[in-house]
């Protein structure tokens, strides 16, 4: 399936994170060792579904971008992330922001990239 390259909107739940300059989602699934004592090759099944995302926005004190250094300070999770692409693709789950680095330089804006990691719920795929 090829991947979906405009981003239309990134939500914590209803609303909008504004000036969002990329987003990127990574999906995952780990394997589960199911090997049986005496088994002369390794046996594994799917796990659970895992996944990132990867969050570039201009930020700007006050707006709903804010909320991401508001949630990596409390350590609390965003309920219903969602990352919505132009074609109606989404991925939406409950995430905590687990890394987020704030840069300025000089004579232009302050950018803010963080990583989210969906938790504590099934991560909803839809396209």
């Amino acid at each position: 399936m090829p991947s979906p390259t405009t981003a239309a909107s990134v939500k914590f739940g209803t609303t909008t994170v504004v000036d969002v300059a990329t987003a990127t989602v990574s999906l995952a699934r780990n394997q589960i060792d199911i090997t049986a004592v005496g088994d002369t090759h390794r046996h594994t099944t799917q796990g659970f579904l895992t996944g990132t995302v990867q969050l570039e926005v201009f930020y700007e004190s006050g707006s709903s971008n804010a909320a991401i250094l508001t949630n990596i300070e409390a350590g609390s999770v965003i309920a219903d992330v969602e990352v919505v692409w132009a074609s109606g693709y989404s991925i939406k789950g409950n995430a905590f922001v687990v890394d987020a680095a704030l840069s300025v330089a000089p004579n232009d804006i302050a950018r803010l990239t963080a990583t989210l990691q969906f938790s504590q719920n099934a991560i909803t795929v839809t396209e």
